[in-house]
């Protein structure tokens, strides 16, 4: 399954906290991804169950190149910058709670 097909989108987190100062960023840019979890549209697919959840991950190197969010327990190392050839590492686990866990590898959700 391509992450393309999981309807992706950017995400930002507008207000950052630097130096005990929350700074607001207008403009930001690919701070993190969210997309359906793999779990629920396959899901979806075979009952026909229709709730599929979104899964955010936050990117420890934005595609803008400024700083990461200080508001996720998590931060991921990213290649790539479009849906198509986006890398994340380590595995993604959702789990936890009854969701995915995998890879993105080169668009390709593992």
């Amino acid at each position: 399954m391509r992450l393309s097909e999981l309807d992706p989108r950017w995400a930002i987190d507008a207000d950052i906290v630097i130096g005990g100062v929350a700074k607001h960023f207008e403009g930001r840019h690919g701070m993190a991804v969210s997309f359906e979890c793999p779990h629920c549209v396959e899901r979806e697919r075979n009952t026909g169950d229709k709730r599929v959840i979104r899964i955010a991950v936050w990117f420890a190197n934005p595609i803008d190149g400024l700083t990461p969010t200080d508001d996720a327990k998590f931060l991921w190392q990213r290649l790539g910058d479009s849906f198509e050839n986006l890398t994340l590492s380590p595995s993604i686990d959702a789990s936890s709670d009854g969701h995915w866990h995998g890879f993105i590898v080169n668009g390709e959700v593992r």
